[in-house]
């Protein structure tokens, strides 16, 4: 074997739920596709950061190309700005952004805005705003999400974030993280920027129509993940591998262009759980015939447990299962599926659980698993590992893992 395709199901994993007899959607899904792939493969569980952490999305992809968060991780949002398209310039902060609902106190109601899909109106109406000297980029994202970069002088990435990560409570005042004047200058920016986008938003006439139409508006624009562009060695450095990646969601694509993969365009992959996964399967093998490594990231999963529908990715599940059915016989490529994060349908977010980890293809210590699901894969060969240990070990069985000692 000398090429890899890399799946992450992004929130696959889950808890036990009551409606599905006590099993968890990977386990209620008929997957007979996935299940052929473990009989042939060999599976453990993972901690994509660290046993009790509950990561986002953004550490654990890098954890899970073999990062050192502590060392490269600034923050998510060059990722984000990355992603839709932003080329950062030295001394950008970039931030990830949400359209939100608040009502007229900035109490959150509903920190997707009902999961507007078209937000091109209220982006036009922000990006370009200047607050004292800094110029204000904010670029549209994948339904609620948005990217946005403050550019100007004197501007630090040490500021908390505006957004609660939760409803029903006033969204933040950003505040410095040590006493630098960038770091106050710029938390100050943030909130007059986020008070203005609220008054900007609220009178818009999209909203007025929302209104109308007995939607959440999206009044508001909530900041989080501040960072500066991370320097970082190529993933064509740190392996040897010619990289590639597939994706429909931003911070994907962002992550996947900073470590210098080449993003492939499947019109089709659109983030969400309408995305065509068959296409972006048939995407990653076709670009085989150039590159060693594919990424495919596959978002719906996340999406749909987020919003607390257990059934909808149970056969989000189904529909990725059918998709996989011509990996099957490609026995001269290594098949990774994994997560990134397991996702609660209950808690609808991500929670420390570990996630199951596949790898299939020729020459592998095979184990007696043999169905893909969240405790079935406790007695796999590849035991309990965590993220950074993934890539060492798909390295070594491709047979280029680095002597150590003589």
């Amino acid at each position: 074997m000398d090429k890899v395709l890399f799946i992450i199901c992004d929130g696959l994993s889950d808890r036990p739920i009551f409606e599905l007899g006590e099993k968890t959607p990977l386990e209620a899904a008929i997957k007979p596709n996935i299940d052929k792939l473990t009989k042939r493969g060999i599976t453990g569980i993972m901690h994509t950061v660290d046993i009790g952490v509950r990561p986002g999305s953004d550490v654990a992809h890098l954890a899970l190309f073999g990062y050192d968060i502590s060392k490269y991780y600034t923050g998510r949002g060059p990722f984000e700005a990355a992603g839709y398209g932003i080329k950062l310039q030295p001394g950008d902060i970039a931030f990830r952004g949400n359209f939100a609902t608040v009502d007229k106190n900035f109490i959150i109601k509903d920190r997707r805005a009902g999961r507007i899909d078209n937000t091109k109106p209220l982006v036009n109406v922000l990006n370009g705003i200047i607050i004292d000297g800094i110029r204000i980029l904010v670029k549209q994202g994948i339904g609620h999400r948005a990217a946005v970069v403050f550019r100007g002088k004197n501007l630090s990435s040490l500021i908390t974030d505006s957004d609660p990560h939760k409803e029903g409570v006033k969204i933040n005042q950003s505040k410095p993280l040590n006493k630098n004047q960038s770091a106050r200058r710029t938390a100050k920016i943030v909130n007059l920027f986020i008070k203005k986008s609220y008054e900007l938003l609220s009178q818009h006439s999209l909203n007025k129509k929302r209104r109308k139409e007995g939607l959440p508006p999206a009044n508001i624009l909530l900041l989080r993940g501040a960072g500066i562009m991370p320097q970082l060695p190529s993933f064509k450095e740190k392996y040897g591998l010619k990289a590639a990646c597939v994706a429909g969601a931003g911070l994907y694509k962002g992550i996947a262009q900073i470590l210098g993969m080449d993003i492939l365009p499947v019109a089709s992959a659109t983030g969400k759980p309408d995305t065509d996964v068959k296409s972006k399967i048939k995407e990653a093998f076709m670009a085989f015939k150039k590159y060693d490594f594919v990424f495919v990231h596959i978002k719906g999963t996340d999406v749909l447990a987020e919003d607390g529908d257990f059934l909808g990715k149970k056969k989000f599940i189904e529909k990725i299962d059918k998709a996989l059915e011509p990996l099957i016989d490609k026995r001269d490529v290594m098949i990774v599926l994994t997560a990134d994060h397991s996702t609660s349908s209950y808690l609808r977010m991500h929670t420390a659980d570990p996630v199951p980890v596949l790898i299939a293809g020729q020459n592998l210590h095979t184990d007696n698993v043999e169905t893909f699901g969240e405790r079935s894969v406790s007695s796999g060969k590849l035991g309990h590992i965590q993220g950074k240990h993934l890539m060492p070990i798909i390295i070594d069985y491709l047979g280029r893992a680095p002597l150590v000692g003589a």
